[in-house]
């Protein structure tokens, strides 16, 4: 169940190509520079049970293509990310797409970054529902960071 999860993330990213965001103004800087955010995370178990993640929008601005934007290059400080959840429920076989806009309401994740660091975003399955943003470092395997790559990165 969990490789359909996964590939179910993995479609749904990679729908066409995988994009990347730049938050900022200006020319791209070097990644020691930035904070790297990967903006989807694989659901560990199953999509009726832990929800997989993904960005919409970082400080209120839309993050790319949501579903096709693989990671946002940040700069370092204090950020907002608005996540919408992917996960189906029971409601979900009864009224579709509607419920899940009534019910499904995205949640807003506060954080800070700091410069050369990569982050991954966790759920935790707490009553809240509670997101984080984990500090993975500077030597996360860049191959992490996109839903093609994923399965051949080392410690996603």
């Amino acid at each position: 169940m969990a490789r359909i999860a996964m590939l179910a993330m993995a479609m749904l990213v990679a729908g066409c190509a995988e994009i990347t965001f730049q938050q900022y103004l200006g020319p791209a800087r070097p990644d020691a520079d930035v904070s790297i955010v990967r903006l989807w995370t694989a659901s560990t178990k199953n999509i009726f049970v832990t929800p997989g993640l993904i960005v919409e929008k970082i400080d209120g601005v839309e993050a790319g293509s949501v579903g096709r934007t693989s990671h946002a290059y940040v700069l370092p400080g204090e950020h907002e990310f608005q996540v919408r959840f992917i996960q189906v429920k029971g409601y979900h076989l009864l009224c579709g797409a509607l419920c899940d806009a009534i019910f499904n309401k995205p949640k807003l994740v506060k954080a800070a970054t700091l410069p050369g660091r990569v982050y991954t975003l966790r759920y935790i399955d707490d009553r809240d529902g509670t997101v984080v943003l984990d500090d993975r470092g500077t030597d996360y395997d860049r191959r992490c960071l996109k839903a093609r790559e994923f399965s051949e990165g080392t410690n996603c």
